[in-house]
């Protein structure tokens, strides 16, 4: 699993664009769009707009250019898209949650990649989000575990992240193994379960389905809120996701507004196909009225 990153200091995602459409698309990836990913005006005005929010006064950082490819392998290219939006589904998620993100799946290479366009700013956010070097080695490690696990019968295992120059490969398994089976208390684990869920969430309901799958229930008693497990209550705040909770709702909400807005654009381009013949007549009739004006003010 290779990741690259690049950035861009204009508002080139016309042109990104453009050079993602040069060669075959056969697949595409969105997230948090509302606009249709087929049409190219429709991404750059909603990219332009997200934009429009960043503070112009600090800094010039609009876009990401971020690429993600699989190694050589043996599976139809059926698989690999489908194994290649899994991990472009991870990755997004822990580089660029809140962001705006559009990508397409190339084939003219030997290995399968993905091209993801990345706003700088979080959605309708005025400032610009940049990854330290030790943050984002830290997300191509985690991608690259998850890859190792749930797709080691299907790709070989790869070290480009979780591997240092010195260790053996011994080592490394050995980590693996360590990140697998890692020791931890029983509050430890409880915390671990419910940031997963909280990250993994996209409405309160999915969250509290998944809670109760697992053995967790949400409670609220005035202004504590908590998670019932095994007949005993543990406080959000003692275990230190009061915050992280309070976001996850936040979160919540905003997808709802964009479901509401891509719902209202949709019924809006729904209702100009159907009645494609409104526009024309409107500006027919003012132009006649406004013919009429000028006839009037001749024969005066």
């Amino acid at each position: 699993m290779i990741q690259k990153s690049m950035s861009r200091k204009d508002k080139s995602f016309s042109q990104l664009i453009q050079y993602f459409e040069k060669e075959q698309v056969i697949d595409r990836f969105s997230w948090n769009l509302y606009s249709n990913i087929k049409n190219k005006e429709e991404l750059v005005k909603e990219f332009m707009q997200n934009a429009s929010y960043l503070d112009q006064s600090r800094g010039t950082l609009f876009m990401y250019h971020e690429v993600l490819a699989l190694q050589e392998n043996k599976l139809s290219i059926k698989r690999q898209k489908e194994i290649l939006r899994e991990l472009t589904k991870q990755y997004v998620q822990k580089r660029a949650n809140e962001h705006l993100v559009y990508g397409v799946i190339h084939n003219d290479t030997k290995h399968l990649h993905m091209h993801l366009m990345i706003s700088s700013n979080k959605i309708a956010q005025n400032k610009r989000v940049r990854l330290s070097k030790k943050e984002f080695a830290q997300i191509q490690k985690e991608v690259e575990l998850y890859k190792n696990q749930v797709f080691k019968n299907e790709l070989k295992q790869t070290h480009f992240y979780t591997q240092q120059k010195t260790q053996t490969r011994e080592k490394v398994q050995e980590q693996e193994i360590k990140y697998r089976r890692k020791k931890q208390t029983k509050k430890e684990w409880i915390k671990e379960q419910l940031e997963q869920n909280f990250y993994r969430s996209f409405s309160q309901s999915a969250l509290e389905n998944s809670l109760k799958e697992q053995g967790f229930e949400l409670y609220q008693k005035g202004n504590t809120q908590g998670i019932s497990f095994e007949n005993k209550n543990y406080r959000l705040k003692t275990l230190g996701l009061e915050q992280e909770y309070k976001q996850t709702q936040t979160k919540f909400i905003k997808k709802e507004q964009r479901e509401e807005k891509r719902s209202e654009f949709k019924q809006e381009r729904n209702n100009r196909k159907a009645n494609p013949r409104d526009k024309t007549y409107t500006q027919s009739k003012n132009q006649s009225s406004a013919r009429a004006r000028w006839e009037n003010k001749r024969s005066r």
